[in-house]
């Protein structure tokens, strides 16, 4: 036997091993992190794309520093419920909750201090710099306002509630609050001195969520089944237009990473993506009846996290998305076979075809030269024929990679394959 043949032996071994413990992911991009615990998780926030926070009922705080390989589980001795959690740097973090729940750490999440600002139950704390920041309570009609990184918060100019709130800057942001019908989104330009008020008066429509990108531009979430699950404004809140992504689809948090690429996350295991600005939305994730999201957030427009019920963590590093494959020809082949990716090299989009001979479980794989696994194309059971496949190497750094075609655990073939930036 060859050198040769034993090198690729070796290397088809190796790549085995490696692939049993990356069989949670999916064809769409979202894979299962362990999170190690089974209570529902409500808000996550990350400092980084590797230091990350999550928190949810029963005074559950959840702390990863690997970009969610791993979490772990740290103990507060607080029990009540916890709605949000803000990081404004990677030491000074705060979570508020029911019941007055008002948490500090300044030490990266090790050790938690109770705050207590009232004994109402508070729904979000949100901060645009190191300094400005905010709390709501929609139940006590507080808002609150810190201008000096949370040593002192103040409530004396408040005169509304409001549960859920996004700042652009120290003056400029948006709150949503109860009205006689629905919800009603207010502005205010002074830092929450002065709110404006009726800039969207819903008909019966419940908002839990909102974004913006910039003074214009926002989008509203809405965990309706049967009316518009999401709101788009182009004029800083003058006027929204409801958009329907799906009968199937709610909203419970929303997430923009520029004014194009949009993400929402909701009821129904539904996580939903818009490319252009929200005016059209794709479903990332099938349809799964009491499967519940409650936020997202992204680092990049890449990288993404989103936690919900039952201690449920998700996380993409391809913006949900990875590439789609086309069966290009009804012809059974005689045998699986991989074919050589055209272009090669190649920068940014390459071609891979591939044959199935039978209904099969397949899957495609990427590994780095390192033989870590970086994006899986196709996960999924496919009838017998000929299929492409297009890989955007647009979100990796230029190098040799190598790509797998396995079926039952199987791999078939690898091929090597270069992204020339």
């Amino acid at each position: 036997m060859s050198i040769n043949i034993k090198i690729k032996i070796l290397f088809f071994i190796i790549l085995f091993f490696l692939l049993q413990d990356h069989v949670c992911y999916s064809q769409t991009g979202w894979i299962n992190q362990n999170s190690g615990v089974i209570t529902d998780l409500k808000s996550v926030d990350f400092v980084d794309s590797l230091i990350g926070f999550c928190v949810g009922d029963s005074g559950r705080i959840l702390k990863t520093i690997n970009g969610g390989i791993s979490w772990d589980i740290i103990s507060t001795g607080y029990l009540s419920n916890l709605n949000s959690v803000e990081f404004i740097n990677s030491n000074t973090g705060f979570a508020v909750g029911d019941n007055g729940s008002f948490l500090k750490t300044i030490n990266g999440g090790t050790i938690w201090i109770d705050e207590g600002i009232n004994s109402y139950d508070l729904d979000q704390v949100f901060f645009v710099n190191e300094q400005y920041g905010f709390i709501t309570s929609i139940i006590s009609s507080y808002f609150y306002r810190t201008t000096n990184g949370g040593i002192t918060w103040d409530s004396s100019f408040t005169f509304t509630s409001l549960k859920k709130i996004f700042f652009l800057n120290e003056n400029v942001g948006w709150g949503i609050g109860l009205g006689l019908s629905g919800n009603i989104v207010y502005k205010t330009s002074n830092s929450g001195i002065n709110w404006q008020l009726n800039i969207y008066n819903g008909q019966n429509d419940i908002i839990n969520s909102l974004f913006f990108i910039d003074t214009l531009k926002g989008w509203l979430g809405s965990p309706h089944f049967t009316g518009p699950t999401i709101f788009r404004t182009t004029n800083s809140g003058s006027n929204w237009l409801p958009f329907f992504p799906s009968t199937q689809s709610t909203s419970n948090s929303i997430f923009f990473i520029n004014s194009i690429n949009g993400w929402a996350c909701g009821t129904n295991g539904v996580i939903i993506f818009t490319n252009n600005g929200g005016i059209n939305w794709s479903h990332q994730l099938p349809f799964m009846p009491n499967k519940i999201y409650n936020s997202i957030y992204f680092t990049d427009s890449l990288t993404g996290w989103v936690v919900g019920d039952s201690g449920t963590i998700l996380k993409t590093t391809t913006g949900g998305i990875l590439t789609g494959f086309t069966n290009i020809s009804s012809e059974n082949p005689i045998d699986f076979s991989l074919s050589q990716n055209f272009p090669n090299p190649f920068n940014p989009k390459t071609i891979i075809n591939y044959q199935c001979a039978i209904y099969n479980d397949v899957s495609l794989k990427v590994f780095d030269v390192l033989g870590n696994e970086v994006a899986e194309l196709v996960n999924e059971k496919q009838n017998a024929g000929s299929y492409s496949v297009e890989f955007d190497g647009s979100g990796f750094a230029s190098g040799i990679y190598f790509y797998s075609l396995i079926t039952d655990g199987v791999i078939i073939d690898t091929k090597r394959m270069i992204l020339l930036k």
